[in-house]
């Protein structure tokens, strides 16, 4: 193709594709600015504490007592000085005290407050709204994962608003205003949003994107064909914006190439219309055949302390997971008249997880790995009963197959379709025992789209090294691509001499 033709589809490509590409480079600036900018909580785990095992009330008595006799779910939680019962039973949750057996005030939207004050260290602030979320917003967007969680909006000048999930004390995500409006106006750069059609915006995304890899292909096949050296009258005219923009392009259009392609390839790897994701199997306790004894639970457990405790199905059958906590004794200081006589103690390192049959009080060893196995099952869509008996590894770290993008950790990676011989599943799926959520999926081409989104968008393989060094870089290098860009919009309307 003659050097006249390659320049000429070069400008045009450049003119179409130009306001997309600024928009991009711009949005894809402030991201690493927005992570540095936003909100941190002072805390980044649930608050820990540990209390006494023998001294609860049993479970079944509470639950009767309070005229519970069917419940979906139950937790044993330790918030502040007490121990309490969360039941789930119907439209209703109920709060019982753990060693008295009977109900208290507390509630969700009291215990969402006390954790939104937790992770934002802030207990002076008004409480202005507390607010159950079911369903992912403009707001509270899909990258934050939980739900239900509650929304605790604060009364400061930033209004602060904190996304607590109160079954398992985790902090989603805090949002002030600073970072909606910079989340916004990235989704409007960056994502298209703006465009409410899915396909048209996927189509328009994607028109963009490989008209920018066109430019860059082009452009970079111009400089190693020689275009650059004196072969045009135009070009023999040394122009400063022009023989910058040479040098940018051979500097930075490899960048601009990895970037479009790799933003296609994540486009296009994702559904279009994206299908409603199962939710976490069913479960109906029945609090009549729960006869779990406490003293046994502490002797066979191993310890006489708990962390947090939840009910799970098993195979049709009820089973305590229960976190065990070795305390850790402090001097002892004097409690409000308010407190428990049995305190909770900090929790130190070193518990463990353990299933005790609720029913017979009998400790289960490898109940951990089948319900894992129960719950991918479910998620892969197997009918009720059938068996699934494939690879289980517990993820305890986020990775490049299963990324901090996730946020549920730990996980188990049930690794679907591998048959014991050593050769590479078909998939793997990722699940969390603790709450039977879907925690993440992955497959070879979705692991070659994450590895492509991981390294060539967002440059994670200099993180061993330094995310500072990484942000740096790619600030440094978007700018560039954005002066790239403008100066090449300049040299084609600039009249020539």
């Amino acid at each position: 193709m003659a050097h006249t033709t390659l320049y000429r589809w070069h400008r045009r490509m450049g003119l179409v594709v130009f306001v997309a590409i600024i928009a991009w480079a711009l949005s894809g600036l402030s991201h690493p600015i927005m992570s540095r900018i936003n909100p941190r909580p002072v805390a980044m785990v649930p608050p820990v504490s540990a209390a006494d095992i023998a001294e609860l009330a049993p479970l079944s008595a509470a639950l009767l007592a309070n005229g519970i006799t069917e419940f979906e779910q139950a937790q044993l939680l330790n918030i502040e000085d007490g121990s309490f019962y969360r039941v789930e039973h119907g439209d209703s949750t109920t709060y019982i005290n753990a060693r008295s057996g009977q109900r208290v005030a507390l509630n969700d939207k009291t215990y969402a407050q006390q954790l939104a004050r937790y992770y934002l260290g802030d207990e002076t602030h008004k409480v202005v709204s507390v607010e159950r979320v079911t369903a992912f917003d403009e707001e509270y967007l899909y990258i934050n994962r939980f739900l239900p969680v509650y929304k605790v909006s604060f009364e400061r000048p930033d209004n602060m608003r904190a996304y607590v999930e109160v079954s398992t004390g985790r902090l989603a995500t805090l949002i002030d205003d600073r970072k909606a409006f910079v989340g916004w106006v990235f989704r409007q750069l960056h994502s298209w949003v703006f465009i409410e059609n899915p396909w048209v915006r996927t189509t328009a995304m994607s028109v963009m994107l490989l008209a920018g890899m066109g430019l860059s292909f082009v452009g970079l096949w111009i400089v190693w064909r020689g275009r650059s050296k004196n072969s045009d009258k135009e070009l023999r005219v040394k122009r400063s914006s022009s023989v910058w923009h040479r040098r940018l392009g051979i500097g930075f259009g490899v960048f601009m190439l990895t970037f479009c392609f790799s933003g296609l390839y994540h486009l296009l790897n994702k559904p279009i219309v994206a299908q409603p994701e199962l939710s976490a199997p069913r479960t109906l306790f029945n609090a009549q055949s729960l006869t779990l004894n406490w003293s046994d639970v502490a002797q066979k457990g191993g310890s006489a302390y708990f962390h947090r405790g939840s009910l799970v199905e098993v195979g049709g059958l009820p089973y305590l997971r229960l976190a065990l906590a070795a305390p850790k004794l402090a001097e002892k200081t004097q409690k409000s008249a308010v407190a428990e006589h049995h305190p909770n103690k900090p929790m130190q390192q070193g518990g463990r997880l353990i299933y005790i049959d609720a029913q017979t009080s009998q400790l289960c060893a490898s109940c951990e790995r089948q319900h894992a196995l129960n719950l991918a099952a479910h998620y892969e869509g197997l009918a009720e009963g059938e068996p699934l008996d494939s690879p289980v590894e517990k993820v305890t770290r986020f990775s490049s197959d299963y990324g901090f993008i996730n946020k549920r950790m730990p996980v188990h990676a049930v690794h679907v379709g591998d048959d014991g011989t050593g050769d590479i599943a078909q998939r793997t799926v990722f699940v969390e025992t603790a709450t039977g959520a879907l925690a993440n999926r992955s497959s070879f081409s979705s692991k070659l789209e994450g590895w492509s989104f991981s390294y060539l968008h967002k440059w994670h393989f200099f993180d061993p090294l330094s995310k500072t060094l990484r942000d740096i870089l790619l600030i440094s290098t978007t700018l560039a691509i954005t002066i790239l860009c403008v100066l090449g919009v300049w040299v084609s309307f600039k009249p020539r001499s």
